[in-house]
């Protein structure tokens, strides 16, 4: 492998000569900038980064710490992430903690599983990163992840413990205010809920905004049509289904995510009913299922790439200014109104 001393001798300098040509760091004439380059070509030449970038404590790479790349938001936040590091000549070094094989959909039991993320902090201590995004799944607020060596860090779909970490993610709560408030401008009065996990912050959050709606509307909502699933489609039909034998059925049910949504579009059709012209229905996440079911799926869609696009403008920010006060960003979702719902 070729010098810098293989090429000053080739170009007839000074090995400081063929630094300051390779680095631009000190004015050199063109003829011999000409004969540097020339040599370095001739060489094959190649500079140790990694040397250079520990020698100016700046290895121009991110690390992006992401619970799974396989849960539903987390490939459009690293696409959001990547984009923007690319463009101000980051590298990303990507650890993916493959939490969804661990837990499939029981994320209250995250906490139990902090070792991993604490190793995957290590790594990227280890790699000398100039930052860290953490990525999570399941929005909540995580505690008992270690930085000892305070690497500027900032959360994505998810709130840190540690106030002093900024995050980026979505309203959750105001999202489901709007597609109920949606339901309600339709004219319908009897909305039925099927959530997630009763344990999970998401659902919870959701429940919340589902309720604030309703009562903003002075609308009654009974016991019953209120059902706790678990996000996957058989709870779906399952808790659907139970929905369906009540005497005074609804009108309208909004799902918790669309994966359940599209369970409660296979009960009421096992009941002989027609979306949405006998119950509307709609859905959270704006999945590919939501738009190649029949009929459409009206559903909340998440700013997933969005978020990964603030979470690395507010890390290099933080990389460049570390005393930068802490910003949070709470990013607005969308409803995406299609043609499973109707007036009533």
């Amino acid at each position: 492998m070729a010098t810098m001393k293989d090429i000053a001798s080739l170009a007839g300098v000074s090995v400081a000569t063929v630094s300051y040509v390779l680095n631009d760091t000190k004015s050199v004439t063109e003829e011999v900038r000409a004969r540097v380059m020339k040599a370095v070509d001739q060489t094959h030449y190649q500079p140790n980064v990694i040397a250079k970038s520990l020698r100016m404590n700046k290895t121009n790479i991110i690390g992006v710490l992401v619970e799974d790349i396989c849960g539903m938001p987390v490939a459009g936040i690293v696409d959001g992430i990547s984009e923007c590091l690319y463009e101000q000549g980051y590298r990303v070094l990507l650890y993916n903690l493959r939490f969804l094989q661990k837990l499939h959909n029981q994320y209250d039991q995250l906490t139990k599983y902090m070792d991993f993320v604490n190793d995957g902090m290590r790594l990227m201590e280890n790699a000398h990163v100039d930052g860290v995004i953490y990525v999570a799944m399941h929005d909540r607020r995580i505690s008992g992840v270690q930085n000892p060596v305070r690497i500027p860090m900032v959360y994505a779909y998810a709130v840190p413990e540690d106030s002093n970490i900024p995050y980026v993610t979505y309203d959750n709560e105001h999202s489901a205010y709007q597609i109920t408030r949606l339901l309600i401008d339709l004219g319908h009065r009897r909305i039925a809920l099927v959530a997630g996990h009763a344990a999970s912050t998401t659902a919870q959050k959701r429940l919340s905004g589902f309720r604030s709606a309703m009562d903003d509307a002075d609308l009654y909502v009974p016991a019953e049509y209120i059902r706790w699933g678990d996000w996957e489609y058989p709870s779906g039909v399952e808790q659907c289904s139970e929905l369906m034998k009540l005497n005074v059925l609804p009108t309208a049910i909004f799902a918790m995510n669309d994966t359940m949504a599209a369970g409660c579009y296979r009960a009421i059709k096992n009941n002989g009913l027609r979306i949405p012209t006998d119950i509307s229905v709609v859905g959270f996440d704006n999945r590919e299922i939501a738009y190649l079911i029949n009929p459409p799926m009206t559903t909340v869609e998440l700013p997933n790439k969005l978020i990964g696009l603030k979470a690395a403008n507010l890390l290099l920010s933080r990389i460049k200014d570390k005393k930068l006060n802490v910003e949070n960003v709470i990013l607005p979702c969308s409803i995406v109104q299609r043609e499973s719902t109707a007036r009533y």
